[in-house]
């Protein structure tokens, strides 16, 4: 992904959180001819020993993907909040853009036992189930049908190896330009357009003014 200097998040803190609360990722790699796969799946963030971190997840067995995770690097792709930005928020005539925020992550894939495949949806239920009125346990499922979708799947451990985290949100533009994309924004109101002025609001002394 190729981020301009001025859009680089580079504080591994906010990344980690970013990829914590934007988890449902897309893992690429590609085949023996080079073709891609991707799968949307969801994958957690360990810190496995200090500051090496890998990510957690699993895809169906049925799917060929997993058989080419010897095959090189990996890809894990996180998108964050994002919106579009009308050219008549500048005070003069430009182009409209985009403002989103997204991390890539690089690594090397690692099958996983069955022993760890259990732990890590252990983990991922924890992670999900903590919203629910009624959460529920892993020990909660029963044996036959834990193992029989255990069976079913294949879970991967993929090393943290090279980061790029983009954060594009109008830092190339002026004081005034910058604060009426944040006004704009936050008078559209949607889910998307409040968190990437709420992002802009807490970085607004970081833009180039």
């Amino acid at each position: 992904m190729y981020t301009p200097k001025y859009y680089q998040e580079s504080d591994w803190e906010v990344i980690a959180g970013f990829i914590r609360e934007n988890g449902f990722g897309l893992l690429v790699n590609t085949d023996e001819s080079n073709t891609p796969h991707a799968t949307h799946i969801p994958l957690l963030l360990k810190e496995k020993a200090p500051g090496a971190f890998v990510l957690e997840g699993h895809i169906a067995r049925i799917n060929p993907q997993w058989q080419y995770f010897n095959r090189g690097k990996s890809l894990a792709v996180f998108s964050g909040a994002h919106s579009y930005i009308s050219s008549s928020w500048y005070e003069k005539s430009k182009i409209p853009t985009w403002n989103y925020m997204a991390v890539h992550i690089h690594g090397h894939t690692r099958i996983q036992s069955e022993e760890e495949v259990i732990a890590a949806l252990g983990e991922l239920m924890k992670k999900y189930e903590a919203a629910s009125a009624c959460p529920v346990h892993i020990n909660e499922i029963d044996e036959k049908t834990l193992m029989n979708n255990v069976k079913a799947i294949v879970g991967f451990e993929m090393a943290v190896e090279e980061v790029t985290a983009t954060y594009k949100l109008s830092q190339n533009k002026k004081a005034n330009d910058y604060n009426s994309v944040i006004k704009h924004l936050q008078e559209l109101g949607t889910e998307n357009t409040l968190k990437v002025a709420a992002e802009m609001e807490a970085r607004r002394s970081d833009f180039q003014a």
